[in-house]
């Protein structure tokens, strides 16, 4: 299945305006600390409503499982997708239960994601986690212990929720987490920020240092409320429409502001403004983005090159990326070796997809980089999406550019934006099947 795309500002609703999903990074955490919450206290926070996700729905899965207590393996598998955040954040919960025996299992794809420096630690601290088929992948059996671990020392140069989901599970462990990260510096180290916010909103005892963190035992008690944020992630694309639209501002109905955001992916505000995207947030909570022509011009006349260190907030490598190739705006990306380990290898996939629309991407261990180069151009490029949501929703936008673009399998936005192709007819894309 493969869609195609056409811009037309006549196409559009007046005023522009964009519903944005809420973050499942936080919605994530927020249900596995509810999970938590009830194993010790009985009780939980009230979650007003929770992201429309595909990541979402298959943590609600293996909550329900979770919740219902030690039936019979046999009886107790659960799919818990593509999600790599929610089969992270499970299996931690899960192994430190006594009494629940289950099997998880996952699509494809998150099958040949990374998952051995997590399932070392977890063994290291006593739990009974046992592949099904291949070492270190799912499916996986979990047989709940007890855990009472001494200091875990782990690699958290590979992803940041190994470290967030040890953080999340240890409550339950007789010892709490000492965890040691070997002088390694984490990557996407806002997210560990995150999970150790919204712990201590669980009243959670935590001491973080940068390169150790402690947990208490046992401490936890829920709010009364969590309200889930919009998700920074989301709004990149629009940010990166509003750059290849200069001028026509993009209004977005409801978006948490910069300053107050748990989310590390916030600071795409502050990226864009420094090419020319303004943000003004409004007293209701809306937010309109503007691109100033002049001064986008200014930056693109000056040839300078714009230089980021993307290791804290890989996500929005992929917006980033398109934007700026498609604004003519030289860029080089450093501290982003880890994003060959996301849902796809998020260095070769953009620049694979760009080499189709005539950009020619650098790509070195840790860095990446465009600096004005250009190849020959399909005539009627077929953005492939490499099974990665953010490759669909990145590329999207590029039919602003090149009429009649093609996405091929469009559905993978469910991930995280099931509303994303509803949200760019808003906006005036007409979109059909290719």
């Amino acid at each position: 299945m493969a869609i195609q795309l056409h811009y037309s500002r006549d196409a559009a609703s007046a005023p522009l305006s964009v519903t944005l999903p809420l973050s499942k990074s936080i919605a994530l955490r927020v249900l596995t600390l509810n999970a938590l919450s009830r194993r010790l206290t009985g009780r939980e926070a009230a979650i007003p409503s929770l992201p429309d996700a595909g990541d979402v729905a298959g943590m609600l899965r293996a909550m329900r499982l979770y919740g219902s207590g030690g039936a019979p393996s046999g009886r107790n598998t659960v799919h818990i997708g593509e999600g790599g955040a929610p089969l992270r954040f499970f299996l931690p919960l899960a192994a430190s239960t006594p009494g629940l025996d289950m099997t998880v299992s996952a699509g494809l794809a998150l099958s040949r994601r990374p998952l051995a420096p997590l399932l070392t630690a977890l063994r290291d601290a006593g739990a009974d986690v046992r592949p099904l088929r291949r070492q270190g992948r799912p499916p996986l059996r979990i047989i709940g212990q007890s855990l009472s671990p001494g200091e875990i020392v782990m690699d958290p140069g590979v992803s940041s929720q190994f470290v967030s989901a040890l953080m999340m599970a240890s409550p339950l462990w007789g010892r709490g987490l000492s965890l040691d990260f070997g002088g390694r510096t984490p990557v996407s180290a806002p997210y560990i920020a995150m999970t150790a916010s919204l712990m201590e909103r669980y009243s959670a005892r935590i001491e973080h240092t940068g390169s150790h963190i402690c947990v208490a035992p046992r401490h936890i008690s829920p709010p009364d409320r969590m309200e889930i944020e919009t998700d920074w992630s989301a709004v990149s694309y629009f940010y990166q429409l509003a750059l290849l639209l200069p001028g026509t501002p993009i209004h977005i109905d409801r978006l948490t502001p910069p300053a107050v955001s748990l989310q590390g992916d916030a600071r795409c505000a502050e990226i864009f403004s420094s090419i020319g995207v303004a943000t003004e947030i409004h007293p209701d909570g809306s937010a309109t983005l503007l691109c100033d022509a002049a001064r986008l011009r200014r930056v693109k006349d000056s040839g300078i090159v714009l230089h980021y260190d993307m290791n804290a907030t890989p996500d929005l490598v992929p917006a980033l990326a398109v934007g700026f190739c498609l604004a003519g705006l030289k860029f080089r990306f450093t501290g982003v070796a880890h994003l060959r380990h996301k849902e796809t290898d998020r260095m070769l996939a953009p620049a694979t997809e760009l080499a189709r629309l005539g950009y020619r991407l650098r790509l070195e261990a840790d860095a990446m980089g465009w600096e004005g180069e250009k190849c020959a151009a399909e005539e009627q490029p077929m953005i492939q999406t490499w099974s990665d949501h953010r490759m669909a929703m990145a590329f999207a936008p590029s039919a602003v550019i090149y009429p009649g673009l093609r996405i091929e399998h469009p559905q993978v936005v469910g991930k995280s934006f099931p509303r994303y192709w509803e949200m760019l007819g808003r906006l005036g894309f007409i979109i059909a099947p290719a």
